[in-house]
């Protein structure tokens, strides 16, 4: 708890002015009590203090709710002008063969990736992160946002391609990815593209992947490629005639053309073969790409005046009430 105007505490040292007051005002005299001496005392003489504390209680009450008692209701960060980042993730068919040793288990390509780039993401706080997920055509899967909670949710619901979405147009995604980073209020912009395969577009007009590098060159976008997954792989698509899974054979990624793009776009070119080295490309790619401005947290919080004011409210009327009964005063 914190006080906003905690000057107004200072009004507790008048709390005990009532008592002060009682002790001291004037009190008529009498010639002798000595007729009353076996009378006792009666209830409102033993409760005559009530008024006065209550009149005590009043002014402490009003002390506290002036100084405005205030509760932590949350924390709010605000965009700062840091690193804004864009992973392009390849989605493709290609991405479902599991080749990703992670300990005993297998993993796919895209859950392999989706996983650590889910890592990735919440354990970058301070920037603005979105994701275009590509196969045949980009897909605008999560624009630059801090609400890091919207990246993390499109992440999950990442599924292979099928049917004529299926293919790798990696410069069409380069240019989506590219479109998000111009719009980011960022001194650094940053686009990781990750693919397994070789870029084969079934669109038409599809953008040259170079030429879409030396845009991000041209634009200030630092670009840094992964390619995923071994020399080749297989996967499972089901028989047109039969239905039932048949294995085929998928291809590795293009080393010399992801590379190629890097070089263009001023950053690195990583490998990753298994979970364990696609884990060490992101840890590299975040202790390269820090933020350098520190965001601004704001705290809302919850004003806690009204019970004090209310309390001291009902001590005064108590204390009016008792005043005007049994235990009046006499002048």
């Amino acid at each position: 708890m914190r006080w906003a105007e905690p000057a107004w505490l200072s009004l507790l040292i008048l709390a005990p002015l009532p008592w002060l007051w009682e002790r001291s005002r004037p009190r008529l005299a009498w010639p002798t009590l000595a007729p009353f001496a076996g009378a006792g005392r009666g209830w409102a003489a033993r409760l005559a203090w009530l008024p006065t504390l209550h009149l005590s209680l009043t002014i402490a009450g009003m002390a506290v709710a002036l100084a405005r008692p205030q509760t932590v209701g949350g924390r709010v960060r605000v965009a700062a002008k840091g690193v804004a980042i864009v992973v392009a993730i390849d989605r493709s068919s290609s991405m479902k063969a599991a080749d990703f040793a992670d300990g005993i288990a297998k993993l796919t390509r895209l859950d392999a990736a989706k996983r650590t780039l889910s890592r990735f993401i919440s354990g970058r706080p301070d920037d603005a992160i979105g994701v275009v997920a590509f196969a045949n055509y980009p897909d605008p899967t999560c624009p630059v946002t801090l609400a890091h909670d919207v990246a993390l949710q499109a992440v999950a619901a990442l599924s292979p391609a099928v049917g004529p979405e299926d293919g790798t147009n990696l410069g069409d995604a380069l240019a989506q990815s590219l479109d998000y980073l111009r719009k980011a209020p960022a001194v650094s912009r940053v686009l990781v593209l990750l693919s397994d395969g070789h870029n084969d577009p079934n669109v038409p007009h599809p953008l040259d992947p170079r030429a879409a590098a030396r845009l991000a060159q041209e634009l200030g976008v630092t670009l840094h490629t992964i390619a995923v997954g071994g020399p080749g792989g297989v996967i499972h698509e089901p028989d047109a005639a039969s239905g039932l899974p048949v294995a085929a054979e998928v291809g590795g990624p293009d080393l010399a053309l992801l590379a190629d793009l890097a070089r263009l776009g001023g950053g690195k070119a990583f490998r990753a073969t298994d979970a364990k080295s696609l884990d060490a490309v992101f840890a590299a790619i975040d202790a390269m790409e820090k933020t350098t401005i520190t965001d601004t947290i704001l705290t809302r919080y919850h004003e806690r005046f009204a019970p004090w004011a209310v309390a001291a409210l009902v001590c005064l009327m108590f204390q009016r009430w008792m005043r005007g009964g049994r235990l009046a005063r006499l002048p």
